[in-house]
């Protein structure tokens, strides 16, 4: 009787399957348009973080200088 166990090879997913590795890759991969996009998004957060930080440091001076 064959054992089933870690020595049986599961050709069905076999880790080292090129064509499988790239569709994988293709599936995953993002576009140049959407890293662009996350990269704005990105770029516009830390801008709106850096206006509130302004604007609270501004309130707090105006605060403490009435």
């Amino acid at each position: 009787m064959a054992r089933k166990g870690k020595e049986e090879f599961d050709w069905l997913d076999d880790p080292f399957d090129e064509k499988k590795a790239a569709r994988e890759q293709v599936r995953s991969s993002t576009s140049g348009g959407t890293k662009m996009v996350l990269g704005c998004g990105c770029l516009l957060a830390v801008a709106g973080i850096v206006v509130l930080l302004v604007l609270a440091g501004v309130s707090m001076i105006d605060l403490l200088a009435a």
